[in-house]
């Protein structure tokens, strides 16, 4: 499968936010996360990096 894992950098530090994603869109200046089983979070910020090797945001 390819779903991701997310992460949340704040001052330096990674936390986990969302695991199982399958979608990122868009939405304003957030983004609207939704996993495999349908859970969805808004999330305000900018992609810093995408690592496709390691499926994580």
């Amino acid at each position: 499968m390819c779903e991701a894992i997310v992460y949340l950098t704040d001052n330096g530090q990674e936390k986990k936010i969302m695991q199982d994603v399958v979608l990122m869109q868009p939405e304003g200046d957030a983004w609207l996360l939704v996993t495999l089983l349908g859970e969805q979070k808004l999330v305000r910020g900018t992609i810093e990096k995408l690592d496709f090797l390691k499926h994580t945001v």
